[in-house]
């Protein structure tokens, strides 16, 4: 019988010492570009510091950026969670129960906040801040709910190849830095993105 080959950020993925510098870096990715998309704050340095990071990091030589310490406190995270799966649950402070994966997710947001965005400016006019409504802490449970996420993720029933592209491409990577990161070729990649396209269509029209 043919192994199912999961994708890294499947719910079945059981968490291990293998596997957890590369979830730890698609996770931080994931984490950079969704807040600089949500809280509209520059942190383009970040993320392309992060790519270039784990590109080169089976050099030895070549010291990591600082943008790299994103990456490693998430794979902290997952180290308290070694010989468990991603989508076992959690309990969070507030007794609500979530995935380890959505956990995880929060607490990199979290660690993003407190190190890198608190003193940011969002990059909208004086006029846009003055009018806006305050923007509400991290902590705030329904700051930034990946399991809005999830369940529209699960409507879609994809395969976990097709799960691993989407990941990939959520933390923003290029085409090419997507097949270089699944290590896959570029057909396989273009056969898969069409098919997310046509099940995310499916899945956002009939709402089932």
């Amino acid at each position: 019988m043919k192994e199912v080959n999961k994708g890294i950020l499947d719910n079945d993925m059981v968490i291990s010492a293998e596997n957890i510098q590369k979830m730890g870096e698609v996770i931080a990715l994931t984490c950079i570009k969704t807040v600089i998309v949500r809280a509209s704050k520059d942190l383009n340095h970040l993320y392309v510091r992060l790519i270039d990071d784990i590109n080169h990091s089976q050099n030895s030589t070549r010291p990591f950026s600082d943008a790299y310490d994103i990456a490693q406190e998430t794979m902290l995270f997952l180290c308290e969670h070694i010989g468990k799966k991603l989508g076992d649950d959690y309990t969070t402070k507030y007794g609500k129960t979530i995935t380890i994966r959505s956990a995880c997710f929060r607490h990199t947001d979290r660690y993003l906040e407190k190190q890198y965005t608190r003193h940011i400016t969002n990059t909208v006019s004086l006029d846009e801040q003055i009018t806006s409504e305050p923007v509400k802490t991290l902590d705030d449970e329904q700051k930034n709910d990946y399991t809005v996420v999830d369940g529209l993720i699960a409507k879609m029933k994809l395969t976990a190849a097709e799960y691993e592209t989407l990941c990939a491409y959520m933390a923003g990577l290029t085409y090419l830095e997507v097949t270089r990161l699944l290590n896959v070729n570029r057909t396989t990649i273009w056969r898969r993105r069409m098919s997310l396209q046509r099940k995310y269509a499916l899945a956002t029209i009939t709402g089932n």
